[in-house]
């Protein structure tokens, strides 16, 4: 691989994550999500300590990979252009898909699995088809972002985050969404997927009416 394609996809990992980066800050700024605590009350050690074992080598090999610094090459696997460039088309239809949820979410927003005062089941957009979009929408980035960064480090911790999300935080959400919501979210959950689309759609019960947020459901990454 010639050194200027290297720069070439370091310039789009950078404006990829840049683009997401202003999307999640509006979003928190409009919520005000930055007067949240970054843990919601009875979460899961398991989910803190899984979180930060993922998350702290994420976060090291991002800013690693983007200041281009020397002693990190044993982080990086060889891969054709083609794939590479295939990587960010992935990640940028994944910047789309979790922009679309937050749209969707109509600037009610939270990190946690806490329920505000305001929630509101959410039947539109992404949600529609899907209960948890944003999370599907983070997994494919972070496959999108190994293949942009050739970097094992970027992909395996950044995989790990998601699916730690998905794995151990996802029943307490539904949960509470099945406390708030009751037949409305038994007739929701029915009629979508976790995280693709239903090949054959069940009949949604739901007010179609209905509109707003429903907490967590993948935006805690």
């Amino acid at each position: 691989m010639r050194k200027g394609d290297g720069i070439l996809h370091r310039a789009a990992f950078i404006v990829i994550f840049t683009l997401l980066t202003v999307i999640r800050l509006s979003c928190r700024i409009a919520t005000g999500a930055f007067r949240e605590r970054l843990y919601a009350d009875r979460e899961e050690w398991r989910f803190i300590a899984l979180r930060g074992l993922f998350g702290i080598p994420l976060v090291a090999a991002t800013a690693i990979y983007v200041f281009d610094l020397p002693w990190a090459a044993w982080s990086s696997v060889r891969l054709a252009g083609w794939l590479r460039w295939a990587g960010a088309g992935l990640c940028l239809a994944a910047v789309a898909l979790i922009s679309l949820s937050h749209r969707s979410l109509d600037g009610s927003f939270s990190p946690t699995i806490r329920l505000r005062r305001h929630h509101r089941l959410v039947t539109s957009g992404p949600y529609r088809y899907v209960r948890h979009p944003m999370y599907a929408g983070y997994l494919l980035l972070f496959l999108g972002a190994f293949l942009l960064s050739a970097n094992w480090v970027i992909g395996a911790g950044g995989v790990g985050v998601i699916l730690t999300l998905m794995t151990l935080r996802l029943a307490g959400e539904e949960r509470r969404l099945a406390e708030r919501f009751d037949g409305a979210w038994l007739a929701y959950r029915d009629a979508t997927g976790a995280f693709l689309p239903r090949l054959r759609r069940a009949p949604a019960r739901t007010d179609r009416g209905m509109r707003a947020t429903e907490a967590g459901s993948g935006q805690g990454a």
